[in-house]
């Protein structure tokens, strides 16, 4: 039981001490996305966006969105609520640097 606890341990600091910061560069088709965070869910990390109202700017918008620890998901989901319709993008890894993964995703 005791190595059960510390194989646990092991791998819990281990995952962490291999991960990075998660960039993700979310390109939007309309504008009023709000950034609500982001959550792991299961193995994947999703970044939440929603947009609220009627009238949207007709202008594409590319953001920048930063996870403030380190992570090694096995993907990453850009997800946009518009008005409880909520729909979801799988974003691809674009470059690995010494501290971050860097991800595209868009709405396009």
């Amino acid at each position: 039981m005791i190595l059960l606890g510390l194989a646990v341990g092991f791998h819990v600091l281990g995952s962490q001490e291999d991960g990075k910061c998660v960039t993700l560069n979310a390109t939007f088709r309309m504008g009023g996305a709000v950034y609500k965070g982001y959550q792991l869910e299961g193995e994947a990390l999703v970044f939440k966006f929603e947009r609220t109202g009627d009238f949207f700017t007709q202008a594409i918008e590319i953001k920048e969105f930063i996870t403030d620890e380190k992570l090694s998901p096995e993907k990453v989901i850009m997800e946009v609520n518009t008005n409880g319709q909520i729909k979801r993008y799988e974003a691809k890894l674009v470059k690995e640097k010494e501290d971050r993964f860097i991800y595209e995703a868009s709405e396009l």
